[in-house]
């Protein structure tokens, strides 16, 4: 049995990557604690001790705002890491980016013989050039971009999101044999297959349309194509609805374009929900929409949300994006132009008066999401933990 930390700038509740692998390490019998920001009670943390830090996660414009909340918990995380390691060492020490950085929150306890896993869930570089352009955007990117590489550096293992991901980190200079792929593939006892079998094969008139897109609410998530195609197809289609689901700093420009567009009672928006209740609130979806922009991030992504839709068994339409496609065919997805509101219009009406052609993409996107599922997964997630603990113990022991 190992005794393992995990560090992540995220609410415990809300973050499946971090709330899966937490609980997979302890469903095996490993001690696991999660340091992480405070979020109220959480019901459901399977064996995982939850330590909350009480500071609001900052979602904005301002860099230095940014940075100040990043130093906050960080430091206040590596104090709780290195009390709780007086008391009884680690033997390892994940930590989720964002930021890279935060595995510097992780160095000490490497003093007490902690190993340290660095889990990258984002290219930060990538991410910071779509928030911040210009002169200093691309300055900030090059750091940030050394930063990687440090971080990396300073970690026993790297855990990449999915394959175009590992080959970046290996172009950004990271070792391949530190490099270990663990998709996010959702969690089976929280998301259950529900192929099209088990959905019902509603036509044009049955009822409400809903096309639903959840996830953290910001500008390359492409939500201003969304609406836009919604007053497009709403006086051919009356009984279309939007949903989305999420928060964020661009709710509000959001809610506006509805407002100016005039599309405010076909779209709604509804609070983010924990992890083990997103499968109730996506069921009732006909269609599940990721219409993010094409952006250096973007393009880099495998959308969560889109995993979670194929394994519930929602057809999907997405935005042509190089991951997205690597990973799904034109048969298992209903692709579109990023940010061209008129072929996403045109992609709702398809699917809206085929409800074969739903069924089809459910059937093949259930088969690609298979191979990405959690059960396949984790296999990766306790090899890559288990060499670096076992090699830990050889060196400890020669």
């Amino acid at each position: 049995m190992a005794r393992v930390l995990i560090i992540a700038y995220t609410t415990y509740a809300h973050d499946g990557r971090v709330k899966r692998q937490a609980e997979a390490l302890s469903s095996r019998g490993d001690k696991v604690d999660v340091i992480c920001l405070a979020s109220g009670p959480v019901s459901d943390t399977n064996g995982v001790t939850i330590v909350g830090i009480e500071i609001p996660r900052y979602r904005g414009g301002s860099r230095t705002r940014y940075l100040r909340s990043y130093t906050n918990f960080f430091a206040r995380a590596a104090a709780l890491a290195i009390r709780r390691s007086f008391s009884a060492r680690y033997d390892l020490v994940i930590v989720c980016t964002m930021p890279d950085a935060a595995i510097l929150s992780a160095l000490p306890c490497r003093l007490f013989g902690s190993r340290i896993v660095l889990d990258i869930h984002d290219t930060m570089p990538e991410l910071y050039l779509d928030k911040f352009e210009g002169g200093r955007g691309r300055l900030g990117a090059r750091l940030l971009m050394a930063g990687e590489r440090l971080s990396a550096w300073l970690a026993d293992r790297v855990l990449a999101v999915h394959d175009l991901h590992a080959a970046r980190l290996r172009q950004a200079g990271i070792p391949a044999e530190k490099i270990v792929v663990v998709t996010n593939g959702p969690d089976p006892r929280i998301f259950k297959p529900n192929g099209c079998a088990g959905r019902p094969l509603a036509v044009a008139g049955d009822g409400p349309f809903t096309v639903v897109c959840h996830g953290t609410v910001t500008r390359r998530l492409g939500l201003v194509t969304a609406i836009e195609a919604m007053a497009l197809v709403r006086g051919r289609l009356d009984d279309v609805r939007l949903r989305i689901i999420g928060t964020g700093d661009y709710l509000s420009e959001i809610k506006a374009l509805s407002r100016r567009l005039n599309v405010e009672s076909v779209v709604s928006f509804e609070d983010p929900v924990p992890i083990h209740q997103l499968p109730q609130k996506l069921s009732a979806s006909t269609v599940g929409l990721v219409p993010n922009y094409s952006t250096r991030a973007t393009e880099l992504m495998l959308p969560v949300k889109l995993l979670e839709f194929a394994t519930l068994g929602i057809p999907v339409i997405a935005a042509r994006l190089r991951t997205i496609e690597h990973y799904f065919g034109a048969d298992a997805v209903r692709y579109f132009t990023p940010g061209s509101s008129r072929e996403l219009a045109q992609a709702i009406e398809d699917l809206y008066f085929n409800p074969a052609q739903r069924c089809a993409l459910s059937r093949c996107a259930a088969r690609v999401v298979r191979e990405l599922s959690w059960p396949a997964q984790s296999l990766r997630y306790y090899e890559a933990i288990d060499t670096l603990l076992d090699h830990h113990k050889e060196q400890l022991s020669a």
